[in-house]
């Protein structure tokens, strides 16, 4: 009796499969994306971020370890000395997320020159972010002082977004925070 009722429910499931064969593919399908992920997670990872100083894309490939190039998209975390940078000093800054993976395009690397003028930074003479004066909690907020040109294993990072939390105000990122090159998927 137990013989018939196992058979009878695998016929009943191999019957219910061949009329439906989009979930046996979408199965195997999920089964080889998770597979492939696992194989590739100590190199890369899939990165999701929804932000307004990045709108265009949230899925993202952190490719782990790479250091990035001019132009490159950039993982780092975000360390406590980076959050204090910025001024002035003495304010709350909860959008600081310490701990936590930011994405920032390379503007910057070693040997670069950079300068401010006024609330323009400029790297290698080329103008690549102004800072606002007030963040927004409505507290003020100052340009990041710099050493030029950049040391070796620092990073100026950032995003053309006006408010963006970056090298603008928090200073160099350094090497030992990098955690990858980024690639945008969509």
């Amino acid at each position: 009796m137990c013989a018939n009722t196992i058979k009878d429910h695998v016929r009943r499931w191999t019957e219910w499969m061949e009329r439906h064969p989009w979930t046996t593919r979408t199965a195997l399908g999920l089964a080889a994306v998770s597979l492939a992920l696992t194989a590739l997670s100590p190199w890369y990872q899939i990165y999701v971020r929804d932000d307004e100083s990045l709108p265009q894309y949230s899925f993202f490939i952190l490719h782990k370890g790479a250091l990035p190039e001019r132009g490159d998209y950039v993982a780092f975390e975000m360390a406590q000395e980076y959050a204090d940078r910025v001024q002035p000093s003495g304010f709350q800054r909860p959008y600081a997320r310490v701990g936590k993976l930011w994405l920032k395009e390379a503007y910057g690397l070693a040997g670069d020159t950079v300068r401010v003028q006024g609330r323009i930074i400029f790297v290698n003479e080329q103008p690549v972010a102004s800072v606002i004066h007030k963040d927004i909690f409505k507290q003020p907020i100052e340009p990041a002082q710099f050493v030029s040109p950049i040391p070796e294993g620092q990073y100026y990072l950032g995003l053309p977004h006006p408010r963006s939390f970056d090298s603008r105000v928090i200073g160099y990122v350094s090497a030992k925070d990098v955690r990858g090159v980024v690639w945008p998927v969509f």
